[in-house]
């Protein structure tokens, strides 16, 4: 068995092999347009590639050091370790920040654990990461279910905000123009201020937009009441998995549930998709409560009846020890300073 890069030709083999999208060939192309340098390797036994998976590196300013980035990948093996270590060493990383996409725990809807899995982690210079990136769980909907059985499946207060929105006659439509796009960023944009969290910029949504649209992945979905636009929702298909990575709303007209009927003509579109599962793309623990940070988008997510899992988590493949230590310490205050910016009413 052995690891390699593989070239542009081999890109149809690579995606062919990829379930998720920050996994593409062309996300790894939206990360270059960011200035990242993008890996994509290819595991092969006797000539014939059986799994593959991108690596990305970006530069700390001023200086020659990098931090690599490995997310939602196959499980890690050692040779997958040699194989990523060797490169990081190349591009002089501090680094590498490695969130499998592989799941660890299902819970029921009590959050009692149902299943376990035995998941290989105790690898030398691998640790567990102060911060992660994605979140560790997420709810995932079985869309091999009827609709009948997931109206069934959510929560009676969901299943009732449903009919509210359908009462106000909420308008669901799938619009993937550019006018479209427009509508959404600006929708998020609000979002973004009125909860107080960081988000990229414009330009890096516009570049996402530009470089993913054409692989068809992208679906999104806006809800309308009288002629104005309440939610606007992002979401990806890729094989037999549908995403939903971002998502924004307004605060006009909260009493006309629009956003709940837009999820549920979601899930509807993710079966017409011919997916399986619809992922959506984290929450908290099984343990969340009530005025924890995030707690809203948990309830919400929660409503539709989906089960709750948790990932093997996110782990640093420590490269240089001495700089890892001093790194951490300065990213710490640097997102302090960054949620500071958020709350600050003139930014």
């Amino acid at each position: 068995m052995i690891i390699r890069q593989l070239q542009h030709s081999e890109k149809q083999q690579y995606d062919s092999l990829i379930t998720h999208p920050i996994q593409t060939w062309a996300w790894g192309d939206f990360l270059i347009s960011q200035g990242h340098k993008v890996y994509r390797l290819g595991i092969f036994e006797s000539d014939k590639i059986i799994s593959a998976f991108c690596l990305n590196f970006h530069s700390i300013p001023k200086t020659n050091l990098s931090i690599g980035v490995f997310q939602r990948g196959p499980a890690l093996t050692q040779q997958i370790i040699n194989s990523i270590e060797k490169i990081a060493k190349q591009e002089k990383a501090i680094f590498i920040k490695i969130e499998p996409d592989v799941i660890q725990k299902t819970f029921d809807s009590k959050g009692q654990t149902v299943e376990s899995f035995s998941v290989k982690t105790n690898f030398p210079n691998l640790k567990i990461s102060p911060k992660v990136a994605f979140f560790p769980f997420t709810y995932i909907v079985d869309l091999t279910k009827t609709e009948e059985e997931l109206l069934a499946s959510m929560h009676s207060k969901t299943r009732y905000n449903i009919k509210v929105a359908n009462r106000h006659a909420v308008e669901i439509v799938e619009d993937n123009s550019q006018t479209a796009f427009e509508t959404y960023l600006d929708l998020i944009f609000e979002t973004t201020k009125r909860q107080g969290f960081y988000l990229h910029s414009r330009q890096y949504h516009w570049d996402l937009w530009k470089i993913i649209k054409p692989t068809g992945m992208i679906h999104l979905l806006l809800a309308k009441y009288q002629g104005q636009v309440l939610a606007a929702h992002m979401f990806f298909s890729l094989k037999d998995r549908f995403f939903y990575p971002y998502g924004a709303s307004s605060d006009r007209h909260r009493q006309v549930m629009a956003s709940t009927l837009l999820m549920w003509e979601a899930v509807k579109l993710g079966k017409k998709s011919n997916c399986k599962s619809f992922d959506m793309w984290g929450s908290l623990g099984p343990n969340a409560q009530v005025g924890e940070n995030g707690y809203g988008f948990h309830r919400f997510k929660k409503g539709f009846g989906g089960q709750l899992v948790q990932f093997v988590g996110t782990y640093d493949l420590i490269i240089n020890p001495a700089l890892y230590k001093l790194y951490n310490i300065v990213d710490k205050y640097r997102w302090k300073i960054l949620k500071l910016k958020t709350k600050l009413p003139f930014v």
